[in-house]
């Protein structure tokens, strides 16, 4: 499971391992995420509550395309009273395997719904409450470099490979933990640094190891190891 458990550099931060299929956490959003990836088989949905589930996609969805769209993912976050830039929405769209900003078909839905469990619009918030600070808590855990990488993919302008500088600024403090030492510093160097104009991702996945790896004074960063340029330059923003 761990793709970065080479013990060259170059080879950790290049790409991540492909995720193993998510395992059911119907009923327990408590569950550890270690066990969110196993190679078992997902456990179906009660029968008894699958009609239900279905008429909560029901109410939000737009019945022309069968999809919730941005009209009802607006209702579904004021009945959760989340804001839409809450990262609580992000992990409700990986956990989902959403494809699409702001819609979620019915299968992404059956999806999300087998994954977590939830009964409710209150359960819901329960379940995405539980998954971010299981998350947050576990910066290097499979679970948090699916999440991390799947908020890159599902951020990106359709048909762009990159993200948008604007959004990387909007993003990163979003999916990594508050106060993270490292945040901070990138986002305010890349105010000062007009010429980055966007992450790829390969720069977004380094920035991660970098994260995990490099103390807060970087005094373990070795700019003869290969790290994209511009945590280079980032590095050297700093140690001036």
């Amino acid at each position: 499971l761990g793709g970065w458990s080479s013990d060259s550099k170059e080879a950790r931060r290049g790409t991540f391992s492909s995720a193993p299929p998510l395992v059911s956490v119907l009923g327990s959003c408590a569950m550890p995420l270690k066990d969110l990836f196993t190679r078992k088989k997902p456990s179906p949905a009660k029968e008894s509550g699958k009609e239900a589930l279905m008429s909560m996609f029901d109410k939000y969805h737009d019945p022309e395309d069968d999809k919730i769209g941005p009209d009802g993912v607006m209702t579904l976050c004021n009945d959760m009273q989340l804001e839409p830039t809450d990262v609580r929405l992000l992990i409700l769209a990986w956990q989902m395997r959403a494809e699409t900003q702001g819609y979620f078909t019915r299968g992404e839905w059956q999806h999300g719904v087998m994954m977590m469990g939830f009964e409710s619009v209150s359960s819901l918030v329960t379940c995405l409450t539980k998954l971010r600070d299981e998350l947050f808590k576990s910066p290097r855990s499979q679970a948090f470099k699916d999440f991390y990488r799947f908020a890159f993919r599902y951020s990106r302008t359709p048909g762009q490979k990159s993200l948008e500088v604007d959004t990387v600024k909007l993003l990163l403090p979003m999916v990594f933990p508050p106060s993270h030492p490292h945040v901070a510093k990138l986002l305010d160097f890349l105010e000062q640094t007009p010429s980055v104009r966007g992450f790829n991702e390969d720069q977004w996945v380094s920035f991660l190891l970098f994260s995990n790896e490099i103390q807060e004074d970087f005094s373990n960063f070795d700019p003869n190891d290969a790290w994209p340029s511009l945590l280079d330059d980032f590095v050297a923003h700093y140690q001036q």
